[in-house]
């Protein structure tokens, strides 16, 4: 039985591997950790007999609420754990006060797409641009 449940910071190497298997990027320790101890963040995972089988982020700061990062093990795959993991993600954003969410899917994943369409989430015509900042570390 899946149950869903916050991320530890135990749980740090399941979930890399689940989204490195997903080639998705990998959150670095601070990064990890900001999303941990954050108060409208979470990384939720889903669990089956104490093995972590899929995972997902979901933040909202104050204004805009975001759900990505959303993996499930390859070889658990077309179970329903994704829905399973959208759907708490979702939940965790009500909770937070959020009422509008946005959710990001690799471009080059039609499987994601696919599942978000069908949970109701529709193209808003926005593109996304990133950049990578320069960390300074202080000394």
């Amino acid at each position: 039985m899946i149950t869903i449940r916050p991320a530890e910071s135990f749980d740090h190497d399941m979930v890399l591997k689940i989204w490195a298997a997903a080639d998705l990027s990998q959150a670095t320790p601070d990064e990890w950790d900001a999303l941990l101890r954050g108060p409208t963040s979470a990384i939720l995972v889903a669990e089956d007999a104490g093995a972590i089988v899929g995972a997902v982020v979901a933040t909202y700061d104050g204004w805009r609420a975001y759900i990505y990062h959303l993996a499930v093990s390859p070889d658990r795959r077309r179970e329903g754990i994704g829905k399973q993991l959208i759907g708490e993600a979702e939940e965790y954003l009500v909770e937070a006060g959020a009422r509008h969410v946005h959710v990001m899917v690799d471009e080059e994943q039609p499987d994601g797409f696919a599942l978000v369409a069908r949970m109701g989430y529709l193209p808003e015509g926005d593109i996304v641009l990133t950049k990578r900042l320069a960390v300074r570390v202080a000394m």
